[in-house]
């Protein structure tokens, strides 16, 4: 080979190589999501393998919610009528004490069902909103701390927010 056909060969090498570097992807798709170098079987980086549930947390929140007893209210209205009503048959007599009685009985009532709602009970929970890969957003609200703060990938199975 003379030197100018080794010359020639060497630039169509050159050039053959920088047109096929142009072919080579980035991790980045078009829409700028991060496929991670890998290929769905459709070509469009790993859409077709990306859960559906998943997303990034947006917000966590410590919430309280009622307790799941329910009986708070229902027992602090009988104790709270039985103090009342003994209470007021204490004051009066004759009808006045039969009134004051019933009075009693009605207040004492009505105040500890408040105070059994109160101390019945208000659990933790945390509130957890997530924005899904899809762009709709979840809330999710679980009794367990799901240890996830804002900006973490997470997935949401059912009723609970999974890490990921």
């Amino acid at each position: 080979m003379n030197a100018l056909t080794s010359k020639f060969a060497m630039a169509a090498a050159m050039s053959a190589g920088l047109a096929l570097a142009g072919c080579a992807t980035s991790p980045y798709g078009n829409d700028g999501t991060y496929n991670r170098g890998y290929q769905g079987q459709n070509g469009y980086g790993d859409r077709s393998v990306r859960c559906q549930t998943c997303g990034v947390v947006q917000e966590v929140q410590q919430v309280y919610i009622d307790g799941s007893s329910g009986n708070g209210g229902t027992l602090g209205a009988i104790i709270g009528a039985v103090a009342g009503g003994v209470l007021g048959n204490q004051v009066g007599k004759g009808d006045g004490r039969k009134a004051a009685t019933v009075a009693g009985a009605v207040a004492g009532g009505v105040v500890g069902n408040q105070i059994g709602k109160r101390n019945s009970g208000s659990d933790v929970a945390w509130r957890i909103v997530v924005r899904l890969d899809n762009g709709q957003y979840a809330t999710v609200t679980q009794r367990e701390n799901p240890g996830v703060r804002s900006g973490d990938y997470v997935e949401v199975r059912g009723d609970h927010v999974y890490a990921r």
